[in-house]
C-alpha cells in the first residue's frame, strides 16, 4: 500500500475509529501492552542494540517502563478523560446546562525521533489512538532496526485503517507532511520543528512540537556541589547526553565548582568504569555523521580557553566519545554555539547569581532550567527570571518520569504539552456544549427595547457584574 492509499484509508475510517467504544481501545492498548511485556520485549532489546550500543536493562528503563506507564494512566482515566465535563451557568441563562467534552481531533501524525525509538514513538502513539484518532507513526531512519521492529509490531496488533508505520526517510517524510491531517506530532531538533510547522501551516494543521535547546543548570552557593556533580553525571551522559533534556551547561558558583568537579569524575568512573568508550553500557552515538558533528566540536574546544577536565578522547571504530567535562570555556565558543546532544560538558565558575541568568536570558528559551540549591530563596529567584518549559530542582531528568506531569517547550523549545491528561488534550478537541431547556433570557431582552426591557438590562449590569 502506498502512503496516498494508506491516508486516504485513514480519512475515510476517521468518524468510524472516532466511534469506536472505550473498551475496544483499551483492549488495543492491552493487547500492546502484553507484547511489549512479553513476546516483542527481547526483540525491541535486540534491535536497539543492533542500532546503537543501548544496553536491555537502559531499553527497559527508558524506553519500556514509561510507555507501559502512559497505557497503565490511559487504562485507569480514559473513562473520565472522554466524559462530559459540566461548567457552570451564570444567573441570566438560568434555565440552560452547558458541557464541554473532548471529542478525536481525527487523522493524526506522528513523527519520531531516533534518540529514544519505542517510547517517544509509542508514547503519543497511544495516547492519540485512545483519544480516537487514525495514527500515522513515521520512526526515524536513523534506527532501521527499530524502525522495522515497531513496523511489525503496530501491524499485528492495529488495522492499518486504525495505526500504521510509514517506513523511510527525509522523502518519506516530506510526502506525509505534504498531506492534510487534522494534528501532528513531532519529536526532534528545532530546526527540523520550523519545516514541519511550516508544512502544516498550508492547512491551518494543529501542531505538537516537541523539541529540544541548551538546558542550562545552575548550581548555587547553597547547593551540595559534590552531589549535584553526581546527579549531573548521570543524566548527561546517559544515552551518550542524546537526550533533549539532558543538561546541556552548568552555572556552578565558585565556592562549589571543586566539589562539582570531583562528583562528575567519580560519578563517570563509578557508571562507566576507567575506559567508558569501551564500557558496554555507554551507548555510541546513533550514527557516523553525528560522530563527526561532536568530534568536531570537541576538537575544536581544545584548540580554544579553558581547561580540558575529564574525557577529550573518542573512539571511531566503536563510534564512542568519552564523557568530556571542560572548564570555563569560551561563553562563545565551539561548545556554546548550538545544543551539544552528546557527552560533552562545558562548565562555568560563577560568583554572582545574576551573571548565568543575563546569559542565560541572551539564549532561546529551553526545555528545562536545572537547578541545584538548598536555598529556596535562591531557587525562587532562579525560577522568577528564567523561561523554560519546565523547571527541576536538585535532580536532572527526573521529571519526565512523571506521566501526570505535562512536558513541553516554549518558544524555540517546542510548543504543546504531553504526558497524561495534557497529552490527552493535544489529541483532542474541547468542544462546548449549550443545552436550553427552559424560556430563554432573550425573550426579556430582545428589541423592542421598551421601558421595563431597559430597567431590567441596567439592573444586570448594576447588581450581577
Amino acid at each position: 500500500m502506498t502512503t496516498t492509499e494508506l491516508i486516504a484509508l485513514q480519512r475515510a475510517h476517521k468518524q468510524a475509529q472516532s466511534d469506536t467504544t472505550v473498551a475496544y481501545r483499551l483492549n488495543k492498548l492491552n493487547q500492546l501492552r502484553l507484547a511489549l511485556k512479553g513476546p516483542w520485549k527481547e526483540r525491541l532489546e535486540q534491535a536497539l542494540w543492533e542500532d546503537f550500543n543501548k544496553n536491555a536493562a537502559e531499553v527497559n528503563l527508558t524506553e519500556l517502563l514509561p510507555t507501559l506507564d502512559n497505557i497503565k494512566i490511559i487504562r485507569k482515566n480514559l473513562k473520565n478523560w472522554l466524559a462530559p465535563q459540566k461548567v457552570k451557568t451564570p444567573l441570566p441563562l438560568l434555565g440552560s446546562t452547558s458541557y464541554t467534552r473532548a471529542e478525536a481531533k481525527g487523522n493524526t501524525l506522528v513523527i519520531a525521533p531516533w534518540n529514544y525509538p519505542i517510547y517517544l514513538s509509542l508514547h503519543p502513539l497511544c495516547t492519540s489512538f485512545a483519544a480516537g484518532n487514525t495514527v500515522i507513526l513515521k520512526p526515524s531512519e536513523l534506527t532501521p532496526k527499530t524502525s522495522e521492529a515497531l513496523n511489525a509490531l503496530i501491524e499485528e496488533i492495529f488495522e492499518p485503517q486504525e495505526c500504521a508505520v510509514v517506513l523511510g526517510g527525509v522523502p518519506e517524510a516530506t510526502e506525509l507532511l505534504a498531506q492534510r491531517f487534522d494534528h501532528i506530532f513531532f519529536t526532534g531538533s528545532t530546526h527540523v520543528g520550523h519545516i514541519v510547522m511550516e508544512a502544516a501551516s498550508k492547512f491551518l494543521t494543529p501542531v505538537t512540537l516537541e523539541l529540544g535547546g541548551k538546558s542550562p543548570t545552575i548550581v548555587d552557593a547553597s547547593a551540595n556541589g559534590y552531589e549535584a556533580g553526581k546527579r549531573v553525571a548521570w543524566a548527561k551522559y546517559m544515552n551518550a547526553g542524546q537526550i533533549c533534556i539532558a543538561p546541556d551547561h552548568v552555572y556552578v558558583h565558585r565556592s562549589q565548582l571543586d566539589a562539582f568537579r570531583k562528583g562528575v569524575k567519580e560519578a563517570v568512573k563509578r557508571h562507566y568504569g576507567d575506559d567508558s568508550t569501551n564500557h558496554p553500557d555507554f551507548v555510541q552515538i546513533v550514527n557516523p555523521r553525528n560522530f563527526d558533528r561532536l568530534n568536531s566540536i570537541l576538537e575544536d574546544s581544545k584548540t580554544e580557553a579553558g581547561i580540558l577536565d575529564m574525557g577529550g578522547t573518542a573512539n571511531v571504530e566503536a563510534r564512542k566519545i568519552a564523557p568530556t567535562m571542560v572548564v570555563d570555556p569560551p561563553r562563545n565558543g565551539a561548545l556554546m554555539r548550538e545544543e551539544l546532544f552528546g557527552p560533552l560538558l562545558p562548565v562555568f565558575g560563577y560568583t554572582d547569581l545574576d551573571e548565568p541568568l543575563k546569559e542565560i536570558g541572551t539564549r532561546e528559551h529551553p526545555l528545562v532550567v536545572y537547578i541545584y540549591a538548598k536555598s529556596r530563596k535562591n531557587i525562587k529567584y532562579i525560577q522568577r527570571h528564567t523561561r523554560a518549559g519546565a523547571t527541576a530542582v536538585n535532580m536532572s531528568l527526573l521529571q519526565i518520569a512523571n506521566n501526570f506531569l505535562p512536558f513541553g517547550g516554549v518558544g524555540h523549545s517546542g510548543m504543546g504539552k504531553t504526558n497524561g491528561h495534557a497529552g490527552f488534550l493535544e489529541f483532542t478537541n474541547k468542544r462546548s456544549q449549550f443545552y436550553q431547556w427552559g424560556p430563554p433570557i432573550n425573550n426579556f431582552i430582545a428589541a423592542p427595547y421598551t421601558a421595563a426591557k431597559r430597567k431590567f438590562i441596567n439592573f444586570l449590569l448594576k447588581n450581577l457584574y
